[in-house]
């Protein structure tokens, strides 16, 4: 039982022993070191220098110590693409040929024919005369649509008036044959040229109207 706490003891020693020179050893290193930072003046070390050579010909620069603070990185661009697009060529419109049109003919009219048609009062004149001088009806109405197509004021050159055409010699030598008034002014007057027209051709005068009967 002694010898056992006796070996205890030393062991007990020993252990002690380390562990204090263990701490002093520790304590020490770190005085050390607070000391160096807080006084970097003193010599801890020469503090190496880096010389580069510049690769620009004739000159060398001596680079900053270690310490020293770097450059911040260049940015370099990259270069813009161009980008080149090949021109359209636009179709070329070929003319169409505009097509030559022959010209036409344009007919000529076709003449119209005064219509027989007589309104209601000329045609009571028409049947009137006729009856009383006994001529013949249609050639009277035939004559009237030849000369004038019915109108009563037509003019020709002022030589030739009425619905028949009359020249005052031939109106005023047969308008005083008849006894009735002979002025040529009447020529114009629808009944009094009927009634005249009638007259003649009764006694077969037609002939003053060589172109109608």
């Amino acid at each position: 039982m002694l010898k056992k706490l006796s070996g205890y003891s030393v062991l007990s020693l020993i252990s002690f022993g380390l562990f204090t020179l263990i701490f002093h050893t520790v304590a020490s290193a770190q005085t050390s070191t607070s000391f160096l930072t807080q006084n970097p003046a003193m010599p801890g070390g020469p503090t190496p220098t880096v010389f580069v050579l510049n690769t620009e010909p004739q000159q060398t620069r001596i680079a900053m110590q270690e310490h020293a603070p770097t450059s911040a990185p260049v940015h370099i661009p990259s270069p813009t693409p161009t980008i080149y697009f090949a021109p359209t060529t636009q179709p070329t419109a070929i003319p169409t040929a505009t097509p030559t049109l022959e010209p036409t003919s344009t007919p000529s009219p076709t003449p119209v024919k005064p219509t027989i048609a007589v309104v209601a009062d000329l045609e009571t004149l028409f049947a009137k005369y006729s009856d009383e001088y006994h001529a013949d009806k249609e050639l009277l109405k035939k004559i009237a649509r030849c000369e004038s197509g019915f109108n009563a004021t037509s003019n020709n050159s002022g030589m030739y008036l009425g619905m028949f055409q009359f020249a005052a010699q031939t109106w005023m030598s047969n308008r005083t044959a008849m006894g009735v008034d002979p002025n040529p002014d009447l020529r114009t007057n629808p009944e009094e040229a009927i009634r005249t027209a009638a007259f003649m051709i009764a006694r077969g005068r037609q002939g003053a109207w060589p172109n109608c009967h």
